[in-house]
């Protein structure tokens, strides 16, 4: 019997257990609960995209998602290209840190092709 390799990302990971739609409302399609983005990985996926050195984006993330998360604390809606429009649903505060639901609406995919980036550069 051949000993099986663990895997080596989240993405290789079995995926976890499904959540259906509600049978009420708008149609919504089913999510899988399984994968998880750390910040490590999240720093190197945005030195990817952006051809930085990490050393220059990583205190640039964390201070993004510093602000991020502050801004959600204190209830404010995040309008925020590409990613979407963020609000807190429901706030708990526990004794050691607190629970934020947070509803995240897309747009579909004709908005996420890089043209309709309000911030992008411009040519000159």
């Amino acid at each position: 019997m051949a000993a099986r390799k663990p895997p080596e990302t989240a993405a290789e990971a079995k995926p976890g257990p499904r959540k259906e739609a509600a049978a009420e409302g708008p149609s919504l399609t089913v999510v899988e609960m399984a994968r998880t983005l750390r910040k490590k990985q999240f720093i190197e996926r945005v030195v990817a995209e952006s051809g930085m050195k990490k050393k220059d984006v990583k205190p640039v993330v964390e201070a993004a998602l510093k602000v991020l998360g502050e801004a959600l604390t204190r209830g404010e809606e995040l309008i925020l290209p590409p990613l979407g429009k963020a609000r807190v649903n429901r706030q708990k505060d526990l004794g050691s840190g607190e629970i934020l639901i947070v509803k995240l609406r897309r747009r579909g995919d004709a908005a996420a092709s890089e043209g309709d980036d309000p911030l992008a550069a411009s040519a000159e």
